[in-house]
């Protein structure tokens, strides 16, 4: 389901089937942890010696070392191909690798005069298959609501971007997935002299590398900035000298100078800390313009980008 091409009813595919069938296999973990907490309590409560052969154990002890292997091999898989399923089913796998160790524990025992011990194992198993579905389940929940991109994904992003001759900066990184489909839109700041055609370029460039190097598929926003005005850097080391240390700001981005006849704009953008409410925010902002007063006769105006932008 999750490797059906997109249609007209899901235009990016179907690959956030693969975190459904994620949490289907934690939910049917959970289940199986739980059934097994019941028997576990009647075995506890009233152990029963049953009789154990050796060669039993060493059937068991082999099928641990399979389990585990394909455990390991689906867990590789997962790596490769960056598949929460697989990562579950390597889980699951090896749950039932784990689940088999505690019941050789358990026969050994058994063998020697101590059934008591089987359902203390049963219990474990139990515990151990709860937990390891709870925790797949809440990666596989967090994928299907959207979850960040990692702050490696976003670093490699904006350096194989910047490599790009002709790019002066790049901010407001925001990636989508869709299983193993990623997409991504990002602004990338040019020389504002360039052309429209030469922008264009640039710019159809930049999509070109993050799908070759990523499987990316971008939407590049191009802003114009001018990088040869001194009040532009100006502005850009006000904000480094008074406004770089403040807690509610993580970085500033995009410093233009708007000047026409009846026009005059310093335009900025920040990305603040994550938890800031719309209050916090409106009074950070006010605050920075107030404070911007080496600039007579220029508005200042300042873009907050969504926290979901890097």
């Amino acid at each position: 389901q999750a490797q059906k091409p997109a249609d007209k009813e899901h235009p990016y595919g179907h690959g956030r089937a693969e975190y459904i069938a994620t949490l289907i296999i934690a939910i049917l973990l959970c289940v199986a942890g739980i059934e097994f907490i019941e028997a576990a309590f009647e075995r506890i409560s009233d152990p029963q010696l049953i009789e154990v052969k050796w060669w039993m154990v060493i059937v068991l002890a082999v099928t641990i070392v399979l389990k585990e292997i394909t455990a390991r091999y689906a867990k590789f898989l997962s790596s490769k191909v960056a598949s929460g399923t697989l990562h579950a089913d390597a889980w699951h796998h090896r749950t039932d690798a784990i689940s088999s160790l505690l019941v050789v524990i358990a026969m050994i025992a058994g063998i020697y005069g101590y059934p008591a011990v089987d359902g203390w194992a049963g219990l474990g198993v139990s515990l151990f298959l709860i937990y390891t579905g709870f925790d797949i389940a809440r990666d596989a929940v967090d994928d299907l609501i959207g979850k960040p991109p990692t702050s490696e994904e976003v670093e490699t992003i904006r350096q194989i971007i910047m490599k790009i001759n002709g790019v002066l900066g790049v901010h407001d990184i925001t990636v989508h997935s869709y299983g193993q489909d990623k997409f991504a839109s990002v602004h990338v700041e040019i020389d504002a002299d360039k052309t429209t055609a030469e922008a264009h370029d640039l710019a159809e460039n930049v999509e070109t590398q993050l799908m070759e190097g990523l499987n990316v598929a971008p939407t590049v926003h191009i802003d114009p900035v001018y990088p040869d005005n001194p009040m532009v850097t100006e502005v850009q080391t006000f904000l480094d000298d008074h406004w770089i240390n403040d807690e509610r700001i993580t970085g500033f981005h995009d410093v233009r100078i708007v000047d026409t006849e009846n026009h005059h704009v310093i335009l900025f953008g920040i990305r603040v800390r994550p938890g800031l409410n719309k209050s916090q925010i409106i009074e950070c902002c006010n605050e920075m313009k107030d404070s911007i007063t080496g600039f007579p006769g220029y508005e200042v105006d300042i873009k907050v980008s969504h926290p979901y932008q890097y």
